[in-house]
């Protein structure tokens, strides 16, 4: 049931483009975000409530390191949201989902950077190839700054996360609430201006990202409290792995011989990466066995 529910999310992440791209009428991605925000608050606001994570929202309220903490993550997934956003609407979803490959490894240097965590040789030599695959992606691609963007704010939003001790659901729900007034006072703006116009069916799917956005969260929150650690981190590499097919089989979005080689060396440098955490996850498992 659990694993079910983690590959539902992380499905639901990977065919994000193709709910986003029927949007693409609306040609300001900033207010595609703008809605983003405002809907995915009203849904986490009924979660929250649903959940009674009410405590953990006071408990940061009261602690100003905690909520500046959750600002500087608020910029940050607002930073992923509107560059992931851009990608979708300017056929850029082969590059965004490079950026989602190469965040495991980008949070893997970061923890190196902030927490002292040390690799082994067989991760380093992960790390290196997976380099040189951006520098072959970098030969051919006008848009590598798409993959860097979506990868450095994502691994840094997962570094700020995890000082803020908050839940996923309460997390975003305080992270919301925090750009619900730039939204709300960038939306009002568009609208006194009447730049924005929309039919009941765009606003109808506007608002829908609010669920869209919470569900895979929900299931995901609850699914990694009983999957191993090492499964959960092969599961998502399917999200990147159907935005790379949206992008290069569906959208018809070009792929140089340059840039192959580089996702090829990234999914190289993944596949050694797992298969090392999976062996160490193996041995710290055989003297629990063996006792």
């Amino acid at each position: 049931m659990y694993y079910l529910q983690a590959l539902a999310a992380f499905v639901l992440w990977g065919i994000f483009p193709l709910y986003w791209r029927l949007l693409k009428h609306v040609k300001d991605p900033v207010e595609i975000i703008g809605h983003r925000i405002l809907w995915s608050l009203l849904t986490l606001v009924l979660c929250i409530g649903l959940l009674s994570q009410w405590d953990e929202i006071r408990q940061t309220l009261a602690n100003r390191k905690r909520m500046a903490l959750a600002a500087l993550a608020a910029v940050l997934i607002s930073i992923n949201w509107l560059v992931f956003i851009w990608a979708v609407l300017n056929q850029a979803v082969v590059d965004s989902s490079l950026g989602y490959f190469m965040n495991p490894l980008f949070s893997v240097l970061l923890g190196v950077l902030f927490f002292h965590e040390k690799l082994n040789r067989i991760q380093w030599l992960a790390v290196l190839i997976a380099a040189v695959g951006l520098l072959f992606s970098a030969l051919s691609s006008e848009r590598l700054w798409v993959s860097l963007a979506l990868a450095c704010s994502f691994a840094l939003y997962g570094v700020v996360k995890k000082q803020t001790k908050l839940s996923a659901v309460a997390g975003l729900g305080l992270e919301t609430a925090i750009l619900a007034p730039i939204a709300f006072g960038y939306l009002t703006h568009a609208w006194i201006d009447q730049s924005q116009s929309y039919t009941a069916s765009t606003f109808g799917l506007l608002a829908l990202g609010g669920p869209i956005t919470t569900i895979p969260l929900l299931l995901f929150a609850s699914s990694s409290k009983h999957i191993p650690l090492v499964a959960m981190g092969m599961l998502q590499y399917i999200g990147p792995s159907i935005q790379f097919a949206i992008g290069a089989f569906l959208d018809g979005e070009p792929i140089q011989t340059w840039r192959l080689l580089g996702f090829q060396c990234v999914w190289i440098a993944l596949a050694i990466f797992s298969f090392n955490s999976w062996l160490n996850a193996q041995k710290q498992k055989a003297p629990a066995t063996a006792s």
